[in-house]
């Protein structure tokens, strides 16, 4: 349980870095794929210091269509989309949002793989998602305040399209360790890399000129570093716990984001916490417990 509450403070932290980061720049696909590639680099580059002659063989496992699916998922569609809906979304909102994600894994293994939903999951589920909901009709903060509701409306789109994917790439990610004999940390780099390395070709064939002429902040680069750093343990360490957990718990203890979400806004912003986000953050208490209570008889 301390790993899952440490993955989420990571977690956390790369929402309110990927906030602070987008407010300043907006270039969501250099953004997105410069995180992730340098977050791959990073893992691989840790691995190969200790591993260095087994390395090879176990890359040779990877060559099939399932890990670049899993890499394109997870790595670069869902980063992209995260990168670019935080221009307009309140970071403490987007940590709530982020709590979707175990809806969306329940109901995709449901629909793939006929994992059972009995009433006491389905009511869990269903009283976490509904705890979202005043969330998000909620009033913004700072700057949030000035973005018009068609881009609010269309940040929260491509935001949760991004934890769909988010979560369908996790369900991949179970699927390929069971055919595949790769260190966790191996397979997270690899894919990190390669996620990170499509997004920034596409940003180069979207926006080549752009590249050249971008202005970015001086504390850029170092809150990029951060970034990178924050996600390769995030990322490594829930790759780690997927062989402990089922997908869903996982992604359901989630809640403990927009818990940290509003502790961070409150010591760092200066927000207040509101008796909605206590209430919403309550509900989502209560969806975990449920759901829980059920993991454990049940796995």
């Amino acid at each position: 349980m301390v790993a899952l509450i440490f993955l989420y403070l990571c977690f956390t932290g790369t929402m309110f870095l990927n906030s602070l980061i987008m407010s300043t720049n907006h270039y969501p696909l250099f953004v997105a794929g410069a995180r992730i590639f340098g977050s791959g680099i990073i893992l691989l580059s840790l691995y190969l210091s200790k591993h260095k002659n087994s390395v090879w063989e176990q890359l040779r496992q990877l060559l099939r269509p399932s890990f670049f699916s899993y890499a394109f998922c997870l790595y670069t569609f869902s980063a992209i989309g995260f990168s670019w809906g935080m221009q307009y979304i309140d970071p403490v909102k987007a940590c709530f949002l982020f709590v979707l994600s175990p809806f969306i894994t329940a109901l995709m293994l449901y629909f793939l793989h006929n994992e059972k939903l009995n009433r006491t999951k389905l009511l869990g589920l269903a009283i976490g998602f509904a705890s979202v909901i005043p969330i998000v009709l909620e009033s913004n903060h700072g700057h949030f305040n000035q973005v018009s509701w068609f881009m609010a409306l269309a940040g929260y789109i491509v935001f949760a399209a991004a934890i769909i994917s988010f979560s369908y790439g996790w369900i991949l990610h179970k699927e390929l360790s069971q055919v595949v004999h790769v260190s966790s940390s191996l397979l997270t780099g690899m894919a990190l890399t390669v996620g990170g390395a499509i997004t920034l070709v596409l940003n180069i064939l979207v926006d080549r000129d752009a590249i050249f002429s971008m202005q970015l902040t001086e504390s850029f680069w170092w809150l990029l570093l951060l970034f990178a750093m924050l996600t390769a343990i995030g990322y490594n360490l829930y790759s780690s716990l997927l062989k402990r957990y089922s997908p869903t718990f996982i992604s359901f203890a989630g809640f403990l984001e927009p818990a940290f979400g509003m502790l961070y806004a409150s010591l760092f912003l200066g927000h207040q916490i509101s008796s909605i986000s206590l209430f919403a953050l309550l509900g989502l208490g209560c969806g975990l417990y449920l759901f829980y209570q059920e993991e454990l008889r049940t796995h």
